[in-house]
């Protein structure tokens, strides 16, 4: 679709497009019905539905790079769990992520004096939150764009939890993995893309995105970390919106999202889109996450 030849081209000399907008024209065909030469949604032909096959191997891609990535970070989120467990405030606290990794799952996970919560329940894993059988503090980790260790039924309508492993991947490495254990369909991920066009419809998404909205009311800090307030975000934007203005009182916003080599001109850029939208009077930290981790106490 971008006329380049990975075969043959230099590669080093070509300008790729982002992984937004190669996955973004993908679901976008798939909202209007409608296809690219060579590249069938659905019809009869030997080759069809290209463009979801294309789709669910980028979003796979996805899930392979994370894989490679979050391999070298060690141990920040534990840290930052058993710091708020020191200070007592874990059970205070209520984690959302947009990340697919699963990397404040395990750290969540870790402790044996808590119960952890995705706010929906797996076909393997019930939400402690809804179990009589649970006498431990239930602490709520809500991902809004699914997880790397969900796997999906679109036949059964089931979800499973791969236990704090981001074992989507298995798609990629052991295809034998991808089939339902009940009536044999391929699962596929729950995996909500960074494109304008997202995909909110899964069931299982809604009930998290609701329980979201339902526990930000009573929160009274609202603590950003390493996330720039993507203009593609709309959904988590009027999220967070209807949160701010439906309260009495004043929400409190801390942004701690500053990194070693972060351009000037990028943390202003960021700082406009958090006060164009959700106003002044929000404190913006030069600090980055492993700060954060690890001297807790100081932000909040």
């Amino acid at each position: 679709m971008f006329f380049i030849d990975v075969l043959h081209d230099d590669l080093d000399a070509i300008e790729f497009p982002t992984f937004e907008e190669a996955i973004g024209l993908l679901d976008l065909a798939v909202r209007k019905r409608q296809s690219f030469k060579d590249f069938d949604l659905e019809n009869l032909a030997k080759d069809c539905n290209r463009i979801g096959f294309i789709r669910q191997y980028l979003v796979l891609l996805l899930a392979e790079v994370l894989e490679d990535k979050t391999a070298i970070v060690k141990g920040l989120h534990c840290a930052l769990v058993n710091r708020l467990a020191e200070l007592g405030w874990l059970t205070k606290t209520f984690f959302i992520s947009t990340n697919y990794d699963v990397l404040i799952d395990r750290a969540l996970a870790s402790r044996n004096d808590i119960a952890l919560d995705y706010g929906v329940d797996f076909t393997n894993y019930i939400s402690p939150a809804a179990s009589s059988d649970n006498y431990k503090p239930v602490i709520s980790l809500y991902k809004l764009h699914g997880s790397l260790n969900w796997s999906y039924c679109p036949t059964c309508n089931a979800l499973k939890l791969i236990k704090y492993q981001q074992g989507i991947i298995k798609l990629l490495t052991d295809p034998s993995q991808a089939l339902c254990t009940n009536c044999k369909s391929v699962k596929t991920p729950v995996i909500v893309p960074p494109t304008f066009f997202k995909d909110m419809s899964n069931s299982f998404l809604n009930i998290v995105w609701h329980k979201t909205e339902t526990s930000l009311r009573d929160v009274g800090h609202l603590i950003f970390c390493g996330y720039s307030f993507p203009d593609a975000d709309m959904h988590i934007k009027y999220l967070i919106k209807r949160i701010q203005t439906n309260r009495t009182d004043q929400l409190r916003i801390t942004v701690v999202n500053n990194y070693p080599g972060k351009k000037q001109e990028k943390a202003v850029e960021e700082k406009k889109r958090y006060t164009r939208f959700l106003g002044t009077h929000i404190c913006f930290t030069n600090n980055t996450f492993e700060d954060f981790c690890r001297r807790t106490e100081v932000f909040l």
